[in-house]
């Protein structure tokens, strides 16, 4: 059984020593993923070069060690440095994102959430709290009429803003009778 072992672990070295012999290239496809591998694809972007091949005999071990080919802790450093680059350029485009004013479909579809939230709170609401079922539809029929006004032309809506002026008391005005 230590014979295959052995025979094992040296059939998977010189398969392993063919490839290490390789150039290792780093790239991004179009979607943003990084990739490793001997040959980048021709559409690939960001491609660098991480392992050089150094062919047989043209180097020694003394060679390779003073500087000629990167050493495995060289490249982790430089891998890290890069993906810390990238997480903070990534920080500093989300933060311009917040920083950036709204665009009109994020208004509108800021808007349209807002009026169907208060029509669902209203219909939730207690009917004695309207006073009549009269009042509460009223109340109600105002913010759908408004959502359609909204999903019908944005810029009317916008541009015409109007309060409800029902006969439903609010807290301020409840306080002051």
């Amino acid at each position: 059984m230590n014979v295959r072992v052995w025979l094992a672990l040296a059939a998977f070295s010189l398969a392993g020593l063919s490839s290490a012999a390789a150039d290792i290239y780093r790239w991004r496809d179009d979607a943003g993923g990084v990739h490793f591998g001997n040959r980048p694809p021709t559409n690939a972007r960001d491609i660098r070069l991480m392992f050089k091949e150094i062919p047989s005999g043209a180097a020694t071990g003394s060679e390779a060690a003073e500087g000629q080919a990167p050493s495995v802790e060289a490249v982790i450093e430089q891998l890290e440095d890069e993906r810390q680059r990238e997480l903070e350029m990534a920080k500093k485009a989300s933060e311009q994102d917040r920083k950036a004013p709204p665009t009109r479909a994020e208004i509108i579809a800021r808007e349209e959430n807002r009026l169907k939230t208060k029509i669902e709170q209203l219909e939730q609401m207690p009917l004695e709290q309207f006073g009549s079922q009269r009042n509460k539809r009223a109340q109600i029929g105002f913010y759908e009429y408004r959502l359609q006004d909204l999903q019908r032309d944005p810029d009317a809506y916008f541009s015409n803003p109007v309060q409800f002026e029902g006969n439903i008391p609010t807290q301020e005005k409840a306080e002051t009778n």
